[in-house]
Parts: structure tokens; sequence; C-alpha cells
């Protein structure tokens, strides 16, 4: 995308926002309570909230050029997920860290580390002393997804202020980024986050929770956030094992159009030679069309099978080759025991004319 492109999208971010508030005020004349509506959701998301968001701080050292050690200073939002004191916020540097606290209504309270994983770049804190009087943010077990264009509600902890409202639209929903490969599908909103507003919890028209923000997108006004499904496993596996246990199949797939189907069809284009996947009879090239019986139409919903299923499981993959439906039963690897072949993978075979995009 040129500068030029990225300007114009986030103006147009921009002018949507002020669009839908011009809209529901046109709509005054008609029904004065539209625009009181939407004014009341936000003051009631907040209200029913506020309470449990927290300003998180972590002390790092490094040492400088002549070994000197230098400490600075690292600043995120965080909030509150159990009435226990475990707080949810960005990913602390480990190695780095001396000292971490969090700050709720000007007073500081030592936080211990539970657990971390700077691939969702998350990080599960527990409140050593506890405020007086605080509330907490539940994960809910299930909720429907959010349709793109529905409204999304943050509340973040900016610099030195007090706990903030903002909110903005559910934008997409992606499992990569230009050459970044997510390990699930992320949910993209149309709220900014600022300096030490990353980890703020982000809602929907409901109160219900969409997921915490973890990475900012300035140049089109926007954020990703990790949806609270995924926040269910990572907080899981965090509070056990203190990391995310990811499972691994040394396999990689794209996304090709058919287009005498008009259609979407996910190919495998590699495989590490002798892993359990190439011993199981799996090929370049193989047409993959279910995972565990669920038929499978994105690289979205083939990361998001794989995030969701515990490493040391079996996976039933179904695939196509030569107009031939076959089965196969693959090892999902723990990846802290997977060591993947370097440099070597199997010749990708040439993709025949139906699924070449």
């Amino acid at each position: 995308m040129t500068p030029k492109r990225v300007k114009r999208l986030a103006i147009s971010v921009f002018d949507l926002a002020i669009l839908l508030i011009a809209f529901a005020a046109t709509q005054l004349n008609a029904n004065p309570n539209h625009l009181v509506a939407l004014e009341g959701a936000i003051q009631e998301i907040y209200e029913q909230n506020k309470d449990a968001i927290v300003r998180v701080k972590v002390a790092t050292e490094t040492k400088d050029e002549t070994g000197q050690a230098q400490t600075s200073l690292v600043v995120f939002s965080g909030f509150f997920i159990s009435k226990e004191g475990r707080v949810l916020t960005n990913a602390i540097p480990e190695d780095k860290t001396t000292r971490i606290w969090i700050e709720k209504d000007g007073l500081s309270y030592l936080s211990d580390l539970v657990g971390n994983d700077e691939r969702t770049n998350i990080s599960l804190l527990q409140a050593i002393n506890l405020p007086k009087n605080f509330e907490h943010i539940e994960l809910p077990a299930q909720q429907s997804k959010s349709t793109i264009g529905s409204f999304a509600f943050a509340i973040t902890s900016p610099l030195d202020f007090a706990p903030s409202p903002t909110f903005g639209l559910v934008t997409g929903y992606e499992s990569h980024f230009a050459n970044i490969v997510f390990p699930f599908t992320y949910t993209r909103v149309s709220i900014p986050i600022g300096p030490a507003e990353g980890g703020s919890p982000v809602f929907n028209a409901k109160g219900d929770l969409l997921g915490i923000s973890m990475a900012s997108m300035p140049e089109v006004r926007s954020s990703y956030i990790i949806p609270h499904q995924a926040l269910i496993r990572i907080v899981r596996d965090l509070t056990h094992e203190g990391e995310v246990q990811y499972g691994v199949i040394p396999l990689e797939f794209e996304e090709r159009s058919d287009r005498f189907n008009l259609s979407r069809r996910i190919r495998i284009k590699t495989i590490v030679p002798g892993s359990p996947a190439a011993r199981a009879g799996l090929r370049s090239g193989d047409h993959l069309k279910t995972i565990d019986g669920e038929a499978v139409t994105s690289i979205n919903q083939v990361r998001d099978i794989l995030f969701f299923k515990d490493p040391e499981n079996f996976l039933l993959f179904e695939v196509e080759r030569e107009n031939k439906k076959l089965e196969f039963a693959i090892l999902l690897e723990p990846q802290a025991d997977h060591l993947p072949a370097e440099g070597i993978t199997e010749t990708e075979e040439k993709p025949s004319d139906e699924s070449q995009s």
C-alpha cells in the first residue's frame, strides 16, 4: 500500500466516524432518541467497566555502550479479569523487567507476572495487594461474532489520564498483515491506540467483551484486538503453564481462486520432509477440503482450527488429489518439541488450471 493510499484510507476511516455522528444527528427530527441512545450506550458501558481499568507500569533495565545500567519505564493499559486480582495487559519484556505495578485511583499496587506470550502480545499479572474497591471484566464463554460494521467501544488508560471511553467500528478479520502471520484470526477495529493504551478492553454494543487491544495501526487509525475466544485459551495456558501451548503442523497453506467454481480453495503449498504429515502421505498440491469434518474455505479458518486444538492431538484432514478424496490423521505437535528442517521443503507442484490464482 503506497503512502498516498494509506493517507486516503486514514482520512476515510476518520470521516466515517464523523458521518455516523452526523447521520445520528439528522435522525433527531424523526426520532430524538436515536442520538441519545448512542450516547447512553457509551456511557453505560463506561460506567459498568471503568473500575476494572488500571494503568500498568513496568520498570526495565538495559545497559548502555559502556555497560552501565539504565532504567526505563514502559506503560500499558490493563484490566482486572477476576475478583482475585488477575490483570490482562500487553506483553512484558521478561528478561529486562525489574519491577511491575498497577495504578488505580492514584494508588500503586505491586504485581507479579503470571505468564507471558510475546507472539500475541499478552501478559497475565497477579496484583499482590488489591485495591479496596475494584470491578472485573468477565471473559464470556460464548458470544456470537460481531459483523463488520458493528459498533466497538474501548476504555483506555492514556498517559496519566483517568480511564477514558472511545468508540469505532469492527472493520475486519485477518489472520495475517503484510508478511506477518498471526496464530489465529485477529479482529480489526477503527479505534486508534495511542501511548499507554495498548492492553485496553474493547466491548460490543451490548457491553460484552470483544477482546483486548494488542497492536496499533496508526496509518489507518485502527488497531488489532485479540478476540475473546482466543483470550480464554490464552488465559488458561498462561495460568497453568506460564506460556501459551502452541501446536505445529509442518505444512504451508495457500488460498487460491477456483475460477471454474467461483470460489476459494486451500492448497497445501509445502511440506517438511520426514515430518508426520509427510509420512502420513500428504503431498504438496493437495487441496484441503475439511479438518475434523469442518469444511475450510479460507486461511483464517485453518489457522483458527489449529490454534484452538490442543497439541498432541490428532486432526483428521480430508484432501482432494486428482479428483479423489483422501483422509489423513495428522498429529498436532507441541511447538516446544518441534524442530523443523532448515531450508528444506518438498518441491512444489505446478498448480492445475482450476486452482491457478
